[in-house]
């Protein structure tokens, strides 16, 4: 028996015209520093506030923390650079995961001021909605992303997350303290998971896949074109693989050297937990996945294994063009061929 605890689907027009606009102001920004000129490029500055906080102190570190990563990476936008990040309150991991987000694409803040309200997570709290211009971005979606700063609980920045939309994943409801919890973590894991993606970070990919995870992969295979004087439309094929963590990894550090950048785009999030066995959760997104060799839409499943809630496991991961699977398409505790 799998029981639904949670089910998001975000509406389309709603995260458009939010897109949208944020696009225009992004756009309208651009012209505006264009005309002005590189000064204003070297003056800018984004200004953070947090609220919803009783440590003073912390507040203070925090906010100071994130005003200069923002204003420090827009300097490096538009000064065509790598950001400085020595003397700011960065962890040494945050630093390096970071600048491997830089690779793949640089983005800069596209406002002056933000305030955000603290949200708590295990490790500390983080602020969220925090909109961004990218430069490498799709053009179904536009070059508008949101990111996530995390901190510690003394107010240092300990990771950046590319967001993932969360309407209603942590929504009121009638649900135990250790589902509250896990809706939290799970947030946070799809969002690491998302942002491993576009830095191409094999080594985080590694740990989180169990050994025995069973993996299926995708293609849309498109036809040859034809040349005729009215369109035709020819039936999409997929192809799906079966796969072991082993030859998922070799076969995704393929990928990541093919390719100049990675963006992966979730929008739909479904998310079950196990009757049987509460530890085990299925996370269901609608994917996009762009690439500059390579793009498609598309389902993603994973089946996420929290009986050590500090490092969890997918035991299942797979895509198909609609959605096919969830928890009771696999046996828990470990797929089987």
């Amino acid at each position: 028996m799998v029981s639904i605890v949670s089910i998001v689907s975000d509406s389309p027009l709603k995260i458009s015209d939010m897109k949208v606009k944020r696009n225009l102001l992004a756009i309208i920004l651009s012209g505006a520093w264009f005309l002005c000129g590189i000064h204003v490029h070297a003056q800018y500055k984004t200004n953070v506030v947090i609220t919803n906080m009783n440590n003073a102190s912390v507040t203070n570190k925090a906010q100071n923390a994130a005003s200069k990563l923002l204003s420090e990476l827009t300097h490096a936008f538009f000064e065509k650079r790598n950001p400085g990040l020595g003397g700011m309150d960065i962890t040494a991991d945050a630093s390096r995961d970071l600048l491997k987000m830089w690779e793949m694409s640089s983005f800069r803040c596209i406002e002056t001021n933000l305030i955000e309200v603290a949200v708590t997570t295990s490790s500390g709290f983080q602020i969220r909605n925090v909109p961004v211009y990218m430069s490498m971005a799709t053009e179904k979606e536009g070059n508008y992303e949101e990111i996530v700063i995390n901190f510690t609980s003394e107010g240092v920045i300990n990771s950046v997350q590319m967001s993932v939309y969360q309407v209603g994943i942590l929504r009121s409801g009638v649900y135990s303290v250790t589902d509250m919890r896990r809706r939290q973590i799970i947030l946070d894991f799809v969002e690491d998971f998302r942002t491993a993606y576009g830095r191409k970070d094999l080594t985080y990919l590694n740990q989180v896949f169990s050994n025995d995870a069973i993996i299926i992969t995708g293609r849309v295979v498109k036809p040859p074109v034809q040349k005729s004087d009215r369109p035709i439309v020819m039936p999409q094929k997929v192809e799906l693989v079966k796969q072991n963590k082993v030859e998922y990894m070799a076969k995704l550090a393929e990928v990541f050297k093919a390719n100049s950048y990675i963006y992966l785009d979730f929008s739909e999030i479904k998310i079950t937990q196990s009757e049987k066995h509460p530890e085990i959760y299925g996370v269901e997104l609608k994917q996009g996945w762009h690439a500059d060799r390579y793009s498609d839409e598309g389902y993603l499943f994973l089946m996420i294994d929290f009986k050590n809630e500090l490092e969890p496991m997918i035991h299942v991961r797979t895509w198909t063009p609609d959605s096919m699977f969830d928890l009771s398409a696999f046996p828990i505790g470990g797929p089987t061929s």
